[in-house]
């Protein structure tokens, strides 16, 4: 299934980048206008001010026309208009904004009659245009002889300001352009080990598990790519499990079911020849559902403890106490076959705080377990404890395993001796669900074992789960 390119993940990337730099460089830029039209308008400002002042200083008499000519070319020098005027307000200089001997403003000359000093922007009633104006009194022998007023048009500033922010806008869109560079190519090495990575796991759901993403990085999508790789492990083992399990188990079914449906055929065809032999058939029958039945449980149990959803019912446990009480209900099987049970509790065993149904169930299981295959000798039971854990071994002198099975037997239908395991009466689940349970208990089990000479679990338990 295509994609639409703009809701791709380069596409988002890209685009969000974009945004941080607009969201960056826009008020930048307004930033950078502001700080340079305040710095413009600030020394035009203090150098019309100096102007003025200069002005003022210099003037001795408003009549000597010499020194006011001086003046208007000082004006054009610096490119500024000068007005000065008497104190009835008859302007003394030509300048662009007004005439020789014209009326100036009165509102202006009597301002700076009161201030001592005008500072303000101004508007020429006739052009419209906007100046800068300082204003200063003439003050002769203390007394108001008039002003000077120094005007500089906006129009420098207007041109330097719109100049600087033609730049800006350059410098602004070259970066942009440059972002979008970079963007596409950060876009671009980001997105494409992660459209990859789509790609792949695609094919994983489609049941190709032989692939193996290339880890290009130590990072977050480094990391990514090697739990994709380790799904792809997991699910493979798991199809393997799956299949193994759904072929042990019918393996394990079609026996009993073979032997329910072939001895009940007989008994209604009535192809027994007394009722002994009827008797016989039955007994199988009830023996074959009984191992259907405790195959299914095992398998129920096994499920539920793989999926984490056994309940644990914690209880101060005296371990020495439940050994016991294991060990007297595994007699008679032990006495059937001549096998001694022993138990050698250690000193100050400390009691646990565990699950006492689940632990009896482990310990059940691996003594009877030991009692199956062992045909001579006996059993010792030993427990003891430490700062943190209390350790529980069962020791047989039974046939033994093999040191290439030793690492498999916990696995579920794995039998050693698979004929002979089956005619002992195992379900080839027992070490399984041990195994699990010790797990759920927040502990360990260990197996030692050579042929001929026996074997021995160990088990470790926390003092409190």
């Amino acid at each position: 299934m295509k994609k639409n390119k703009i809701n791709s993940i380069g596409s988002k990337l890209g685009i969000t980048i974009m945004i941080l730099f607009m969201f960056i460089l826009v008020p930048l830029g307004y930033v950078i206008d502001r700080i340079f039209f305040g710095f413009y308008y600030g020394q035009t400002h203090e150098y019309i001010d100096e102007v003025s002042l200069d002005i003022i200083n210099s003037i001795s008499y408003l009549d000597d026309q010499n020194e006011l000519g001086l003046y208007e070319k000082m004006a054009n020098h610096t490119k500024t208009e000068l007005v000065i005027v008497d104190k009835a307000g008859k302007v003394l200089t030509n300048s662009n904004l007004y005439e020789k001997g014209e009326g100036f403003n009165p509102d202006l000359l009597s301002k700076i009659k009161k201030t001592n000093k005008i500072h303000q922007d101004y508007v020429d009633p006739h052009t419209k245009n906007y100046y800068f104006l300082s204003g200063r009194p003439i003050i002769i022998n203390e007394n108001f002889e008039g002003g000077v007023f120094v005007f500089s048009s906006l129009d420098s500033i207007h041109d330097s300001i719109h100049k600087l922010r033609t730049y800006l806008v350059i410098a602004i869109l070259g970066a942009l352009l440059l972002a979008a560079g970079f963007t596409f190519f950060v876009s671009k090495k980001l997105s494409k080990p992660l459209i990859d990575m789509e790609k792949i796991t695609r094919r994983i759901s489609k049941g190709d598990l032989n692939i193996n993403i290339k880890k290009t990085s130590n990072d977050e999508i480094g990391s990514l790519a090697q739990a994709i790789n380790d799904l792809a492990i997991e699910l493979k083992e798991y199809r393997t499990n799956r299949s193994e399990f759904l072929a042990n188990i019918s393996h394990e079914l079609r026996t009993p079911i073979s032997y329910l449906s072939g001895y009940a055929s007989v008994i209604r065809k009535n192809l027994y020849n007394n009722d002994q032999e009827k008797e016989e058939y039955l007994a199988i029958i009830e023996n074959e559902a009984s191992r259907l039945t405790l195959l299914i449980n095992d398998l129920f149990e096994l499920s539920k403890m793989e999926e984490n959803k056994i309940e644990l019912y914690k209880e101060w446990i005296d371990v020495e106490e439940l050994i016991e009480g294991v060990l007297n209900r595994s007699k008679l099987s032990a006495n059937k076959k001549n096998v001694t049970l022993k138990y050698e509790p250690g000193k100050h065993l400390k009691m646990i705080l565990s699950d006492g149904m689940r632990l009896e169930q482990i310990l059940t299981n691996l003594i009877e377990n030991s009692i199956r295959y062992t045909n001579h000798g006996g059993i010792v039971i030993t427990s003891r404890a430490n700062k943190d854990f209390v350790i529980i071994t069962i020791k047989d002198s039974g046939i033994g395993i093999p040191p290439n099975d030793l690492p498999f037997i916990f696995e579920r239908f794995y039998r050693v001796e698979k004929s002979r395991s089956r005619q002992m009466g195992g379900t080839g689940l027992g070490l399984a669900i041990v195994r699990e349970l010790v797990n759920v208990l927040g502990g360990t089990i260990e197996v030692n074992s050579a042929v001929g000479q026996g074997t021995e679990f160990i088990i470790t338990l926390p003092i409190e789960v």
